[in-house]
Formats: structure tokens, C-alpha cells, sequence
């Protein structure tokens, strides 16, 4: 069609062929159905979920329901039925809403649901009687009031098979009206089809009693043909909110499959692609905060092949761990964040927190002041992975860089690398380049510049270390304020 979505705009995880794979999957389900969407925190869940419900709604009923949002309330089963409600209304036709028919089976729902719930909270306080509730009593009365609490006991039991009833009753009309909307609005409505998509999102971030009774209550009483659940989640923190309600010992993960009839994994972004798009907001203006050291975004520049006279210089050439991005303004800021994200092996949400703390300290360093992004980053994110290690960096004196790198290595270690001219360069490299010369004295650096002519690169960066040796003492201190963000 014409009309049809090609692409996502700024999905640079290139995530719209998982949507249009599961739709074609779900559509043909006819039975009632839940999907699991399951990917860490920070690996664009809900910019996968909402922009696949923007292409789904064009064809299909869709509701999109933010738990998260809704945890303020004491029931999450009125929350979605409200939601549910509200978006279900806004296809119908204005002749539609005044139908006496759809009123009562929109409607209805919510008076349902009111109902079940003095119901189903008297079914659950009765699991506490029970036969030993019934002996702990008879523990307290005498022979001559045994008939009385027979008699009592009796009666409980009375209530709760009519409650019981009761209950059935209600759940059972409430699925007839939800099929019966479903129905009016996929066949008399014209351009809409089976099934209904009701998106859950960030549900993981819930409180865990709110995310426990909201999944319990979807699978009990949306068990009605022509509905498809999907259902966002961080599935090992979703598991960690069941081992907080049921116990550290419950096992979390079967429970859960008995609200999930399938599963799908995100696959995680790599390094390049979450730093793109942790980076696609930062503001252009600040690059120019950063010295400028001509890391390749293609990988692939040849840029001092030759020398003057003739010879051959050294040549690494790239290999598969060679980083590249498309060649932008963000591209050596990405590339610098990705290589020190692999060496560390940071996970997506570790990722996005330095990526904030980075952000924090461009963003009040005064406007003239020359910042070494590769030693910041480096810096940032060793005080995340580790804040003793951290410390322990800096224990050392300036005589000490050997000893300040072994402790690096002994560490961590990456086998990444980017271009710069005709080198490749590790993240080692870098932790090594600073670890000498980041507090060495004016007269140090100087010789070390006078050592490096044919390497501009680190030339660049020596003479910006020597111009701004009164900034570089304050990277500690930078880093420690930043790192209170979490």
C-alpha cells in the first residue's frame, strides 16, 4: 500500500523487520494469545513497542498501556480496563458511540469489573481459613460452642461457592461483551481486522505486588478469542519482582511461563549501534569541546602511507574488530565510547549511565576549555565498573604510570580498536598514553612531543595537555561529582 511505513524514523537498530516478522505471526493466531517482548532496560523496548503499535493501528484495534505509568493505582486490573476503554472508544463513529448496543458492551466492562472485585478479594481471604484456619479456631472454643462454629463454618463455606459462582458468572459476561466489541469493531468498522493488540509496556519497572496481580489478572480474564497481549519486559528483572512477592527460593521462571504463551528476545545492539543511538540527542555544539585527533570512521584511511622520503611508514591494517560508523560530526565521540564500552564490558543500562555522567560534565565545563574524551570516558566508566580500582588509579604517583597501566591490564582488555591515520589503536593504547603523560610536567611533554613528529595524533593530544595542564587535574574530581548521578 501507498500508505505503509517503510522505515522508522531514527531506528537505528534497524528494529522494524522484528515487528513486521511478529505481526505476521500474530495476526494468524486465533485463539487468545501473549507475547513476551523481552530485552534489558535501555535496549529501546518502548521505542520498538510504540512505533509497532503506530503501524498496527492503521489495520487493527490497538491499546497502548504504559504500566509504569499507571503503578500509582491500588487495582492495575481498573487501570487497564479504563485505558482499555478510552482507546476502544476513539474508533468508534460518533452514530457508533450512541448505539445503544455498543454503549452496553463498552461500558459494561468496567461495571464488570467493579464487581469482581469485592468477589475475587473474598476468594482470596478465604484461602486463609481454610482446614488449618478451622483448627486454629477450634483451638480457642470449648465442646459446648462447637455447634456455633460448625454452624459458622458452614456458612463461610456456603458464601464462598456462591462467590465462587458469582465470580464465574461475572468473568464469563465480561468476555462476552469484550468479544462482542471486538466484533463490532473489526466487521462493522470496515478497515479494521483481527485480532485486537493490547500493548503492556514497562512493566518490569513496576512495583512488584502491581506487576504480579496485572499479569495474573490479563491471563484469567482476557482469555478471549481475537485478542492478542504483548507484553514488554526486562524478563530476569520481571523474574526478581515474583522472587520478591513468592520468595528468593520460588522458581520465577516456570511461574511465569503460565502467563506467556510465547517469548521473543530482542537481540542486543552492539556496541556502535547503542552508542549511536545513546548519541543521537547530544547537542552538536559540544564537540567542539573535545580535542579533535582524527579517529577514521571508516577504518580504512590510509593517511601517512607514504612519508616524505619515500619509505614506507608502519601500517596496521584493520581487521574484524575494527570499529567504523557512518561518517558524521558524533562519529569520533561514538567510536572513542564504543571502544571503552567493549573493553569493559559494560551492559546497555552501565552504557547509558556514562553516557550521562559524560554528558553532565561537557555540559558544565566553561566554554574554552579543551576536554580529552578518550581519557574522560576511560575514566568514567572505570569509576562505574569499579570505584576501588578507580581510587587506586590515582594512588599512584606521576613516576608511576607503569604501575598505573598493570593495574588497568591485569584488569580488563579489549581486542576493539579504531584508526587513527596509519595506526590502529586499543583501548590499552590510550590507557597507557594518559597514564604517562596526563600529569607529567611541561618539560616532559614537550620532549615526549618532540619524540612523537610523525604520530599527529598524539602530538595533538600532548600539546593540548601541556596548554591545559591546570584542566587535566580536574578530571578526578569531574568524574567523582559525575559519578554521584545514577
Amino acid at each position: 500500500m501507498h500508505d505503509e511505513v517503510k522505515e522508522w524514523i531514527g531506528d537505528v537498530l534497524q528494529r522494524k523487520k522484528y515487528a513486521d516478522f511478529l505481526t505476521q505471526y500474530l495476526v494468524a493466531k486465533k485463539d487468545p494469545f501473549v507475547i513476551n517482548i523481552n530485552a534489558p532496560w535501555g535496549s529501546g523496548k518502548t521505542f520498538f513497542i510504540e512505533h509497532w503499535y503506530e503501524d498496527l493501528r492503521k489495520k487493527h484495534p490497538c491499546v497502548l498501556f504504559n504500566a509504569w505509568e499507571n503503578d500509582f493505582s491500588n487495582d492495575p486490573l481498573l487501570s487497564v480496563i479504563s485505558h482499555i476503554k478510552e482507546s476502544l472508544q476513539s474508533y468508534l463513529s460518533v452514530s457508533d458511540k450512541e448505539d445503544e448496543a455498543i454503549k452496553s458492551g463498552l461500558f459494561s466492562i468496567g461495571r464488570l469489573v467493579k464487581s469482581l472485585i469485592p468477589i475475587l478479594a473474598k476468594a482470596a481471604a478465604s484461602k486463609a481459613i481454610g482446614e488449618s484456619g478451622y483448627k486454629e479456631i477450634s483451638d480457642f472454643i470449648t465442646e459446648k460452642d462447637e455447634e456455633s462454629v460448625t454452624a459458622i463454618v458452614g456458612k463461610v463455606t456456603e458464601e464462598l461457592v456462591e462467590n465462587n459462582k458469582a465470580a464465574k458468572d461475572a468473568i464469563k459476561n465480561f468476555q462476552i461483551s469484550l468479544g462482542d466489541l471486538i466484533e463490532k469493531l473489526t466487521c462493522d468498522q470496515g478497515y479494521l481486522k483481527k485480532p485486537l493488540f493490547i500493548f503492556i509496556d514497562e512493566l518490569d519497572r513496576c512495583r512488584p505486588l502491581y506487576a504480579i496481580e496485572l499479569l495474573e489478572r490479563i491471563k484469567h480474564l482476557f482469555g478471549v478469542p481475537g485478542i492478542v497481549f504483548v507484553i514488554a519486559t526486562d524478563t530476569e528483572q520481571l523474574k526478581h519482582s515474583v522472587n520478591a512477592i513468592y520468595g528468593s527460593g520460588f522458581d520465577s521462571n516456570t511461574y511465569l511461563r503460565r502467563f506467556f504463551d510465547q517469548s521473543y528476545t530482542l537481540t542486543l545492539p552492539d556496541y556502535v549501534e547503542y552508542a549511536k543511538l545513546l548519541f543521537q540527542r547530544f547537542d552538536s555544539d559540544l564537540v567542539n569541546k573535545f580535542v579533535q585527533i582524527g579517529v577514521s570512521s571508516s577504518g580504512d584511511e590510509k593517511r601517512g602511507w607514504f612519508n616524505m622520503g619515500g619509505d614506507r611508514n608502519e601500517y596496521r591494517e584493520s581487521n574484524e574488530h575494527t570499529l567504523t560508523t557512518e561518517k558524521n560530526d558524533l562519529a569520533e565521540l561514538i567510536l572513542l565510547f564504543s571502544l571503552f564500552s567493549a573493553f569493559f564490558k559494560l551492559d546497555l543500562r552501565t552504557q547509558k549511565q556514562c553516557y550521562e555522567k559524560i554528558l553532565a560534565i561537557t555540559s558544565s565545563v566553561p566554554i574554552g576549555e579543551k576536554l580529552h574524551f578518550a581519557y574522560l570516558i576511560f575514566l568514567i566508566m572505570l569509576e562505574t565498573k569499579d570505584p576501588v580500582l578507580f581510587k587506586g588509579y590515582f594512588s599512584f604517583g606521576k613516576k608511576q604510570a607503569h604501575e598505573r597501566k598493570e593495574l588497568i591490564k591485569t584488569k580488563f582488555g579489549s581486542f576493539y580498536n579504531i584508526r587513527i591515520s596509519e595506526r590502529l589503536y586499543y583501548a590499552l593504547d590510550f590507557v597507557d598514553f594518559y597514564s604517562v603523560h596526563a600529569y607529567a610536567d611541561r618539560n616532559e611533554i614537550s620532549n615526549a612531543i618532540n619524540r612523537r613528529r610523525d604520530l599527529g595524533a598524539e602530538v595533538s593530544l600532548l600539546e593540548s595537555i601541556r596548554n591545559n595542564q591546570n584542566n587535566m587535574k580536574q578530571y578526578e574530581k569531574w568524574v567523582l561529582l559525575a559519578c554521584n548521578l545514577d
